[in-house]
């Protein structure tokens, strides 16, 4: 079963020592205005764009996503 893109900015959120807060903060950098409490509800709901996704692993400093992490 393929992962909801939601658990993967959490789980690299988790591998970073990043909390949804200072996420919500670096967002703010790629037009995103979010509170913690909004995002924490993005993330719950888990419809969200591509768009948002790839600004949310930008914010991590991701820059690559291997294949297995999306299994």
């Amino acid at each position: 079963m393929d992962k909801i893109p939601s658990n993967i900015i959490k789980s690299k959120m988790k591998l970073k020592g990043i909390k949804s807060k200072e996420l919500a903060e670096r967002l703010k950098e790629y037009d995103e205005n979010l509170t913690e409490l909004s995002l924490n509800n993005k993330f719950s709901r888990g419809g969200f764009s591509a768009v948002f996704f790839f600004k949310c692993m930008k914010a991590l400093d991701v820059e690559v996503l291997r294949d297995e992490e999306w299994r």
